[in-house]
């Protein structure tokens, strides 16, 4: 097995000049068709999107490193496969990369890019609770988004471990909580590369931490203030803080 690279690195890595033409050495559809024997996920439904997708970053006629693609493209393979919309791609592009150990789909902005053949080391597969534990696990957030308190509007949340496995997470029920899209969009690439202590993330432990939400007008208030008094931002507001609230 091939020694397995930072994630971190893979993503970072810049986009390849892509190769027009085919490489004798590999045959595209046997790759896929060995890759997509390989998924670790017992899902038929998302093997199907991942298979998807990988065509999509390798077309027939194409080499690698294959052609940049753009997340519209890849929404419109999927959502054409299936034959409906999907809301789940990028998700699902999330667990190639990650579970599936395809760490050679690099990203930048909204492109991606499929810059080695390499498949790394898998992870322990996703799984999700029982309708029985999720609906108490909403319900112990007020059928809420446990980040920004959204309601769901009639779709689903997501279904999402404070503390990722990644980072020690277990899927004990106290290490779920429901999050709505965008927040769970936003906590997949705030946590990427991250090393700070899960125990005082507000991503992680909301009811604890839960980021403020500050208008731009005010940010901008507070940094030409900080910046004309030669005054660090970040110490400036711990300051105000803890000078106005009591620290127990």
């Amino acid at each position: 097995m091939a020694e397995r690279k930072s994630k971190a690195r893979i993503e970072q890595s810049p986009f390849l000049t892509p190769a027009a033409e085919p490489d004798d050495l590999v045959d595209r559809d046997a790759w896929i068709e060995e890759t997509t024997a390989g998924f670790i996920s017992k899902s038929p439904a998302n093997r199907f999107i991942y298979r998807v997708i990988l065509e999509t970053l390798w077309p027939k006629g194409h080499g690698i490193p294959g052609p940049i693609v753009n997340r519209e493209e890849i929404r419109k393979a999927v959502d054409l496969a299936k034959q409906k919309p999907y809301i789940d791609t990028f998700r699902r592009l999330r667990e190639l990369q990650g579970e599936e150990g395809l760490l050679g789909i690099v990203k930048h902005g909204n492109q991606y890019q499929l810059s080695t053949l390499n498949v790394y080391q898998k992870k322990t597969p996703r799984i999700h609770l029982s309708d029985e534990k999720w609906d108490r696990v909403v319900a112990h957030y007020q059928n809420k988004c446990a980040v920004c308190g959204a309601t769901n509007a009639g779709k689903k949340f997501q279904q999402d471990h404070k503390v990722p496995r990644s980072r020690g997470g277990t899927d004990a029920i106290t290490n779920w909580q429901p999050l709505c899209d965008r927040c769970n969009n936003v906590k997949s690439t705030s946590c990427r590369s991250c090393t700070e202590d899960c125990s005082k993330c507000g991503w992680a432990y909301p009811e604890y931490y839960r980021p403020i939400k500050v208008p731009g007008s005010v940010l901008k208030l507070l940094h030409e203030f900080a910046d004309a008094n030669h005054i660090d931002a970040d110490e400036m507001v711990t300051e105000l803080i803890l000078r106005n609230i009591p620290n127990k």
